[in-house]
């Protein structure tokens, strides 16, 4: 009875792992194509005039750069008015770090749906195996596996807290296995339309806006875990 118990407080606690890496792909892919992000960025940073580029021809730029990232644009042979000339905007260093760009986010897309099917197929097994229980026994794995992720949450703001620039190149050589990331901020055009200040605020908005999904999941669960407890001590007391 007690490894039949533990057992299915595994599988709901491993349930919301993935429920957890699900919610935090999801939140970094919505945060890193959210168009309103980077316009109010680049207002912040004043990258349009920094770049020498037009704000249209910026914002047009960033489409297709997006567009290719997810794989809707054939390729970055891009071209605008960039200080008065018409040129083509990355060059080949910039365009070749984007294809490793490209397959990371087509190998992020690939877990994060591959997670939710994961996901369904555990939440499905624990209903078999908990019947009435699985809402008190899901809420309970929940709040187990919250507590692991905002553990890691709080590491990485710490991290960030501590030294930004180190954490970035660390996190870089950690996915990438080449150098084509490291690009010169005088010449290389893509990297002065996403500096390091642009990607501190990218990496501050995932970890606000996954900390709340996660936090506002833990407190459904552990408001669903009181009402559990004090209706089971009101049905004792009568």
């Amino acid at each position: 009875m007690l490894a039949k118990r533990f057992g299915r407080s595994l599988l709901a606690f491993f349930s919301a792992l993935i429920l957890s890496a699900v919610l935090l792909l999801t939140a970094i892919e919505i945060n890193a194509f959210d168009l309103d992000f980077f316009r109010s960025e680049y207002v912040k940073l004043n990258t349009a005039e920094a770049i020498g580029i037009s704000e249209p021809e910026l914002m047009q730029t960033t489409e297709l750069l997006l567009a290719y990232i997810k794989g809707e644009q054939q390729d970055l042979r891009i071209k605008a008015v960039i200080k008065g000339v018409e040129r083509q905007v990355f060059n080949q260093r910039e365009i070749d770090h984007m294809v490793d760009v490209q397959r990371l986010y087509a190998v992020a897309h690939w877990l994060r749906n591959s997670g939710i099917v994961m996901l369904f197929l555990f939440l499905g097994l624990l209903l078999f195996l908990t019947g009435r229980k699985f809402w008190q026994f899901l809420a309970r794995g929940y709040l187990a596996g919250a507590t692991v992720f905002l553990l890691f949450l709080g590491a990485i703001a710490l991290a960030i807290s501590r030294d930004f620039l180190w954490f970035w190149n660390n996190f870089h050589y950690l996915i990438f296995t080449n150098d084509l990331w490291i690009l010169n901020p005088e010449t290389d055009i893509l990297i002065q339309m996403v500096p390091e200040q642009f990607f501190l605020d990218l990496v501050v908005r995932i970890i606000i806006s996954f900390g709340l999904a996660l936090l506002g999941l833990a407190a459904l669960a552990g408001f669903y875990l009181y009402r559990k407890s004090k209706n089971s001590y009101k049905n004792i007391k009568v």
